[in-house]
């Protein structure tokens, strides 16, 4: 049974592919079969002079070697002769004319017959579709310009010595150098142009694979980074929220609690009256230089005030508790909603254990809006 072999430079898919365009210019048809070769046909059964050539029938498997990919040409087939070609044998003048296109495009590395052993192929004609140049050093057709090639069974006949690499594959894949750069500036786009560099080298051979690995490892690394830095901050947001809330200047807690009594500024009775507006106590001491007018921007304005059962000192718990009875039940009548209903909150101030050995017995609820700093006027029947 004849056969031949090719070797080509290139992964086996892009290898067959090839194959089948040079057989294609002799006027062969081919069909690819489940196991990945080509059966290849020429003119009908029973045709001895129908086509160039008569009729012929013989397979191409394709197989992936150290130097690229190993394509065998085989008879399927007994062949009707061909007058003028020596022997006969379709199949090897198939292969040497193909491998004679293949070297013309570069893409062959090594061409031989079965058994391993380098030797010529008996000359015939040349297969009249190509042009006297397209296989320049064999018999019948006039030497194209530059060296000669060697005859069929010589290294890539005239091409590249057997185990170089075809001229594509220097070629280095551009979205490789893409997914190199993207991969440290924008780290998603790095993973995906590295991803689909990576998919388009193992296809075409080219080189970058490194280039586009980097990229991918880099887009990787980053965003896992970024990653863990935004859950970080989320957590520390999360963290200096809850240690604002507890240290709120207003000492504000859950139901809209005020500031513990022993943090309270001392009081001068003087200044506390009902309706009174205060600035936000600079000094830390309610006075007279803390009432300011409504119509101005004020912290607080009093909107009630009323004296502890005297009695001895009830301790912070005790005045706190005082605090929030008086406060929250006289909130409604001043502001004209429930305390629970309203945007506005309270702070109070109120006796500490010192000033009440001296006699001090009154609590003042002071009303602010926390949505701002200051308030603008009286907030009495607001309503808010």
């Amino acid at each position: 049974m004849a056969s031949a072999e090719l070797r080509l430079a290139l992964p086996v898919d892009p290898a067959r592919d090839a194959v089948a365009a040079a057989l294609a210019d002799q006027g062969f048809e081919t069909r690819a079969t489940d196991s990945g070769s080509l059966e290849v046909a020429r003119g009908a059964a029973g045709d001895e002079t129908g086509s160039p050539g008569g009729r012929a029938r013989f397979d191409v498997h394709v197989s992936e070697v150290s130097e690229g990919t190993l394509v065998v040409f085989e008879n399927a087939e007994p062949v009707t002769p061909v007058p003028g070609v020596a022997g006969g044998d379709d199949v090897r003048e198939a292969a040497r004319l193909a491998g004679a296109r293949l070297a013309q495009q570069g893409l062959l590395a090594v061409a031989e017959p079965a058994g391993g052993a380098i030797a010529p192929i008996p000359p015939a004609p040349m297969y009249t579709g190509l042009a006297a140049s397209a296989a320049p050093g064999y018999p019948g057709s006039a030497p194209a310009s530059g060296p000669v090639a060697p005859a069929y069974g010589a290294p890539a006949y005239g091409a590249a010595p057997a185990g170089a690499a075809a001229p594509g594959s220097e070629r280095t894949n551009p979205l490789s150098i893409v997914a190199i750069i993207t991969g440290f500036l924008f780290p998603v786009a790095g993973i995906i142009t590295g991803a689909v560099a990576l998919a388009q080298i193992k296809r075409s051979g080219e080189k970058g694979r490194g280039l586009a690995l980097g990229g991918l490892i880099a887009g990787s690394v980053l965003t896992a980074l970024a990653f863990v830095g935004a859950l970080i901050f989320v957590i520390a947001v999360f963290i200096g929220v809850a240690q604002g809330e507890s240290a709120d200047p207003y000492g504000q807690q859950e139901g809209g609690v005020t500031v513990a009594p022993d943090e309270q500024a001392p009081v001068d009775p003087s200044a506390i009256a009902l309706g009174a507006c205060l600035d936000n106590l600079p000094g830390g001491v309610i006075g007279t230089d803390n009432v300011v007018d409504c119509a101005q921007p004020h912290a607080y304005e009093i909107f009630h005030t009323f004296d502890v059962a005297d009695a001895a000192f009830p301790g912070d718990a005790g005045i706190e508790d005082a605090a929030y009875t008086g406060c929250e039940g006289a909130f409604p009548a001043f502001v004209g909603v429930d305390y629970q209903n309203s945007t506005l909150d309270y702070y109070f101030v109120g006796p500490t254990e010192q000033t009440w050995a001296a006699g001090d017995r009154e609590i003042a609820c002071l009303l602010y809006d926390p949505s701002t700093e200051e308030s603008v006027g009286s907030l009495q029947g607001s309503g808010l």
